[in-house]
């Protein structure tokens, strides 16, 4: 009986509207959530694939020695893609010349990301495969047609063997970003490495294999592979390459991991506000109904089971609509990547859904719980049950459900708890500058019959909903403005990264002799470069005498054993100065005094690489170069600005070194197109020189940063659809009450330009108070979000101080003002009416 009588009342109210809030506020946070972390995902996995490029995989694991067969058919067996490489040097011979080249043998499966872009000539279009180049042919990067006086489909000698050079290779998508091997690379079929009979027992050669696959996969091979990893071997991806590119992979991925909690806190907001306003509204129905001798079990079951088809029905609309939302989303910002995005996996879905019954549980069930206890009496006297309006424990249990969704959204403590707190910091806030604003308006003095005096008297009276809606409208204008300086910020700070005046080209294998020429043939063709530095390779060995640990993967969040001092794996560019460089800024010790009488060889570190060597002031650092030692004393620490892409070094020595190692010099400089021909002749002149053309390089970065910019605009489009509906559901829940006061001020015979112009000056108000916490508590949030999260010195944002009520005040004013206007154009006779 009951259920039929259920079926009949949600009918009702499904046509007169009454529904429409909470389920709209359950649709809403259904449709944010799954359209979001669709969204995000996509594009992040999107831009994981990107990044991959710059190591030709997913992973790679990198050995000095030779790798056992197993480990690659364990790959296999996870289900992962996998290549082989080989990294050694030989001598290649051709038209009487001799040089040596950087050889990198690769399988047919090479590269398992990205792809390769050649020339069919010197002087051909460059255009992109995948692949490696057949057996019995070798691809030369230009430098060493010029050296070896080549052209493709000429033959050369490498090692013992000879081979055909069938193209000319421009760019790999793992090349070293900077190597002293620059313009002298070749690439050969892994199966020619015998041919060449240059790998022998005891040979210098590098290995390294490459994976490629679903994360999972990857974790699980990884964590199979870890036990039996050397010293020697490292797990590395791109999050471990120490470069702005990683730099900021990790911050666009936590910049939509902040989109994304803030998607779940304005939908939690309109459903929290739109759930207790429902209830609010069925408090005389309820009544009716017990004086009519209806049960409490019978009402119960009625509303559990609206509450039930409601929150189904707008968890489907919510998914439906969000699906719509974030395909067109992917297929506009796809269109302007210039590549489909990946598909997202069932996450979204389940997240969704999960949240949604969530919401709808724990912000309804208590305000329905309250409703039940409805005295019958209300039928006649009307303010009993309005005690039940405020409920502590459903405050708590709002807020816990709250944070407890943000942490599962982010699985991480820390983003939750400074999030979650400056919410809680906000609300305090605003309830204190709520009681003393509306307090204060009594003692304004305002005249009789103004709007100003109507809109303060209007604040006065509903303090406690006043309070509420600001609270609201805060949160929404306090996540909006977050997002917008987080964004601007992000966008400047990458745009920054790469001045319009960096280099892009490095000129490397300079010797002596060749330094005076070079700067002449700059200065001749009007081109801006780079002083010339001495630089030479060696080992990080020990220090303090402690030699140094194998490398961990920070790609799979490993940590190094207490008792193991951290190392590096590379062998990093050394030089020596007399002055400090542009771009570098000593943070503790000093700078070398000059003393070249002293013995006493000393470095300056890069403070990045301060504590990742567990360096202090004083610490002696023990290199290896070839066979040869030599120790030097850390002097000083420096911060380095990498993102100018000028010559930059982790370690740069004292003058003293001068003269104790073999170097070479490098440069850098900026071309454009009209260089081409001169740099051209400039190599075929000094074949030995080597060119590291970055620009391809450049544009890949510069790209993925595009990517990131139209992803962060399309949330932000999302989080202020969503900061608005929390708005228009604050309004709306207040409609009926506004109805009242418009008919009794008609009824005293107020003029429909006094109601309006005071209507307007309340949300001016509201939004302006609102707007001024926001912009405060976001600015020293944003503060401590940059340095705790991404790892960049913060900044206050004194602008947003103005911006923030201005925004606010308009923002409110014109969706509040809207919502009620209709409701202030109607009759006295039809608003009678509807309060009916």
């Amino acid at each position: 009986m009951w259920i039929k009588l259920a079926f009949k009342l949600f009918a009702r109210e499904f046509r007169r509207g009454e529904l429409s809030i909470i389920f709209a506020a359950i649709a809403l946070a259904v449709l944010t959530v799954f359209s979001l972390s669709s969204v995000t995902q996509r594009i992040g996995l999107n831009i994981e694939q990107k990044t991959s490029d710059f190591i030709a995989a997913d992973r790679r694991l990198s050995s000095n020695h030779p790798i056992e067969p197993h480990i690659l058919a364990k790959g296999a067996e996870f289900g992962l893609e996998t290549a082989k490489m080989l990294f050694f040097d030989s001598m290649l011979f051709a038209n009487e010349e001799l040089i040596l080249g950087s050889i990198k043998a690769v399988s047919p499966e090479y590269p398992l990301r990205g792809e390769v872009t050649l020339k069919d000539n010197l002087n051909g279009v460059p255009y992109e495969v995948r692949g490696g180049p057949k057996k019995g042919n070798v691809w030369l990067s230009e430098g060493l047609f010029y050296s070896l006086g080549l052209k493709v489909g000429d033959q050369v000698e490498l090692g013992a063997g000879n081979f055909t050079v069938s193209k000319v290779l421009v760019n790999e998508p793992d090349a070293p970003f900077f190597s002293l091997a620059g313009n002298r690379r070749v690439l050969l079929s892994y199966d020619d490495i015998a041919a060449t009979q240059a790998v022998q027992p005891g040979s210098r050669v590098f290995h390294r294999l490459l994976f490629a696959g679903q994360e999972q996969q990857l974790s699980d091979y990884y964590a199979w592979l870890k036990p039996q990893l050397k010293a020697n071997q490292s797990w590395q991806g791109i999050k471990d390459r120490q470069s702005p590119l990683g730099n900021n992979l990790a911050r666009a991925e936590r910049f939509l991991l902040l989109a994304g909690l803030f998607g779940i806190m304005l939908a939690a907001v309109a459903m929290a506000v739109s759930a207790k306003r429902y209830c609010e509204r069925q408090y005389d129905p309820v009544a009716m109904m017990k004086t009519l001798g209806g049960s409490r079990q019978v009402i119960r079951n009625i509303y559990l089971l609206h509450l039930s088809l409601v929150t189904g029905f707008s968890i489907l609309v919510g998914l439906l609509l969000g699906f719509v939302l974030q395909h067109i989303g992917a297929a506009y910002l796809a269109k302007f990547m210039g590549t489909d995005l990946p598909v997202a996996g069932v996450r979204p879905w389940l997240l969704s859904v999960f949240i949604g019954i969530v919401c709808a549980l724990m912000f309804s069930l208590k305000p329905l719980l309250d409703l039940f206890d409805i005295p019958p009496l209300r039928v006649l006297r009307r303010s009993l049950g309005d005690k039940l309006a405020l409920s502590r424990i459903h405050i708590g249990l709002s807020l816990l459900t709250i944070f407890l969704l943000m942490w599962m959204f982010s699985e991480q403590l820390l983003t939750t708890l400074i999030l979650f707190g400056s919410t809680l910091l906000v609300i305090a806030v605003l309830f204190g500058i709520s009681r003393l604003v509306f307090s204060a308006g009594r003692k304004l003095g305002l005249s009789p019959g103004s709007s100003w005096s109507l809109a303060i008297a209007t604040l006065q009276k509903r303090a406690n909903a006043n309070a509420v809606q600001l609270i609201s409208f805060a949160l929404a204008i306090k996540l909006m403005l977050f997002l917008v300086v987080l964004k601007n910020d992000m966008i400047s700070d990458w745009q920054t990264q790469v001045p319009a005046d960096a280099p892009n080209m490095f000129l490397i294998n300079i010797g002596q002799s060749e330094v005076q020429p070079l700067d002449d043939f700059f200065e001749q063709n009007s081109i801006t470069h780079e002083a010339f530095f001495p630089v030479f390779n060696a080992r990080v060995d020990a220090v303090n005498g402690e030699e140094l640990a194998r490398r961990i993967s920070r790609q799979e969040g490993e940590e190094k054993a207490d008792s193991e001092r951290e190392g590096v794996n590379r062998e990093p560019n050394l030089t020596w100065l007399t002055e400090l460089p542009e771009g570098n800024e000593i943070t503790q010790g000093k700078w070398f005094d000059n003393n070249s009488q002293s013995d006493r060889i000393e470095v300056s570190v890069f403070d990045g690489w301060q504590e990742r060597l567990d360096l202090e002031l004083g610490d002696e650092i023990s290199f290896l170069v070839n066979e040869q030692r030599f120790d030097a004393v850390v002097t000083s620490f420096r911060s380095v600005d990498w993102g100018t892409l000028k010559p930059n070094f982790v370690m740069i020595l004292s003058p003293n070194m001068a003269g104790k190692v073999p170097v070479t010099y490098f440069s850098a400089a900026k071309l454009d197109n009209s260089h081409t021909k001169a740099i051209s002749s400039l190599l075929q002149r000094y074949p030995t020189i080597s060119m590291i053309d970055i620009k391809s390089r450049l544009e890949q970065a510069q790209s993925i940063i595009a990517q990131v910019s139209l992803a962060i605009g399309f949330v932000l489009a999302i989080v202020l659809i969503s900061g608005a509906l929390v708005l228009v559901s604050q309004v709306q829940a207040s409609l009926a009450e506004r109805m009242q006061e418009v008919v009794i001020l008609r009824t005293l015979g107020a003029r429909g330009r006094l109601i309006k112009l005071a209507t307007l000056y309340e949300f001016l108000l509201l939004g302006a108070i609102a707007g001024l916490v926001a912009a405060l508590v976001s600015d020293v949030t944003l503060l401590v979000i940059q340095q705790q999260l991404f790892d960049v010195d913060g900044k206050m944002h004194p602008y947003v101080w103005v911006l923030g009520p201005a925004v606010g005040a308009g923002f409110v004013a014109l969706i509040g003002y809207f919502m009620v206007s209709n409701t202030m154009r109607q009759n006295t006779q039809g608003l009678l009416r509807k309060l009916g």
